[in-house]
């Protein structure tokens, strides 16, 4: 036995050395051209030292460096944090309808196989976190269980459970009627682990007032897309997060627009743009509003693209778009079948859409001008919307409505984090931070359409996709 145990201790004493050197191996990039858009600053020859999933040193000039460790020689390529989309429904499938005598639902499929699909596409357009601001509850957990676990390649995800609102939807929605039943949504959705709630169209304000007052029970964020309720009301009800750009609240209208608007506005999407036909940006309303969202620190989602694509869905480019191959095949089909936002839509319709568009971007200008926070989301599962592709779309539009490219980085960056309330773990490349970030070929401070040139993809500090040579 005595032998057994000296043999074994020799053993020991030669391999845990090698052990140990392989535990702490780090990686060291070199010769890169570090993008920090926080503090609007380009770094040349500099350095990315990764150990761990983790940023250890962040520099200028390769370092000295005791033990071992690799070097990959980044050749000047331009390098940021890591890309989060504030609003990907990852897992949403197809959505469908049933017709009982004179009522009819809608359900929306959830899976862990579109989950996947979406994920691998979102990374190789560089995007490594994501919210998932609302769906099937389990269906969003378990996205975010199985990536965490490995068993899901795609970004790390931060999610809503169901969408709590006063009308059914299957697969998306949590119905409520009562304030117990807000209360017991809320509390369900906490135990089970979400990270945010969220509220949607039908509620009341008084309704909001209560889900509010729960959520904060438990901590947790509220994520709102509200339209009768003014976004005014909904900041100073204390919502943290707004989404989609169409805050489409007749109280944000002067008194002879919001007549003439609630007098003829018809249901649905038509909305979207018969809002913009009313709205004045430069009225006292507008400004209100900003210096609500601001004084609150309530952030919004704009989701430009979802609306884009409902806007121009009359056009080739949007619904023969040579790229929709990357959305998964069962999607594609429901969108060219029958879910989509233009039901109803006449010639004329998509003509007056087309109109205000330029205005709809001249609000989210206005936002960002008077220091809202903002940060890039692209609706992901909804009609049109391409996983990964559709994410740079966004940042077109937002250079767009003339925003600098450092200003869209910032949204996809350290903004994207403080909404995500995850600045002290992403959105910068610095120690301490998640290593989470996308090496380009081309530089993308300089125009929005070089974020496409990417070479590598590092999540936690491991490839997940590299440009084939």
């Amino acid at each position: 036995m005595y032998r057994i145990t000296l043999l074994l201790t020799l053993i020991l004493a030669l391999i845990w050395p090698a052990l140990s050197v392989a535990a702490t191996t780090s990686t060291l990039y070199i010769n890169a051209t570090l993008i920090h858009p926080k503090d609007n600053k380009i770094v040349n020859n500099g350095y990315l030292l990764v150990r761990d999933g983790r940023f250890v040193s962040v520099g200028q000039n390769k370092p000295t460096l005791n033990g071992q460790h690799q070097i990959v020689d980044l050749q000047g390529k331009y390098v940021t944090a890591g890309f989060i989309d504030t609003h990907a429904h990852i897992s949403l499938g197809e959505v469908s309808y049933q017709v009982e005598g004179q009522k009819v639902t809608f359900d929306a499929a959830n899976n862990l196989e579109t989950g996947r699909w979406n994920g691998e596409r979102l990374l190789e357009h560089g995007i490594t976190t994501i919210r998932n601001p609302g769906g099937d509850t389990e269906a969003n957990l378990a996205y975010k269980k199985a990536q965490q676990r490995g068993e899901v390649k795609g970004p790390k995800a931060f999610v809503a459970g169901a969408i709590i609102n006063t009308q059914p939807f299957d697969g998306l929605v949590k119905e409520v009627t009562t304030d117990e039943t807000i209360h017991h949504v809320i509390r369900e959705q906490a135990e089970l682990g979400v990270d945010y709630i969220k509220l949607y169209t039908g509620l009341s304000q008084e309704q909001i007032a209560v889900a509010v007052d729960s959520a904060e029970t438990f901590q947790l964020p509220v994520i709102a897309h509200l339209e009768d309720i003014s976004w005014t009301t909904g900041a100073e009800l204390g919502i943290d997060h707004l989404v989609h750009a169409m805050p489409v609240s007749p109280d944000l209208l002067e008194h002879n627009q919001r007549q003439h608007y609630l007098q003829n506005r018809r249901p649905g999407s038509f909305s979207w743009f018969e809002w913009y036909q009313q709205v004045s940006l430069d009225s006292q309303q507008i400004s209100q509003l900003a210096q609500t969202l601001t004084a609150t620190d309530t952030a919004v989602d704009p989701t430009l693209i979802v609306f884009y694509n409902t806007f121009f869905a009359d056009q080739p480019k949007v619904t023969a778009h040579k790229e929709l191959e990357l959305v998964h095949p069962d999607l594609l089909n429901n969108w060219r079948t029958f879910y989509h936002f233009n039901i109803g839509w006449q010639a004329e319709d998509y003509q007056q859409a087309q109109q205000v568009w330029p205005k709809v971007l001249a609000f989210v200008k206005l936002l960002h001008d008077r220091g809202v926070t903002l940060s890039i989301g692209t609706d992901l599962g909804n009609p049109w919307v391409i996983p990964g592709l559709s994410y740079h779309q966004e940042m077109a539009l937002l250079a767009d409505a003339g925003l600098t490219p450092m200003q869209i980085l910032a949204m996809a960056t350290h903004k994207g984090a403080e909404v995500l309330g995850q600045s002290h773990q992403l959105g910068r490349l610095a120690p301490g931070l998640v290593a989470d970030f996308v090496v380009f070929g081309s530089d993308p401070s300089l125009s929005v359409e070089n974020t496409r040139d990417i070479a590598m993809v590092i999540q936690a500090g491991k490839p997940v996709w590299q440009q084939q040579k």
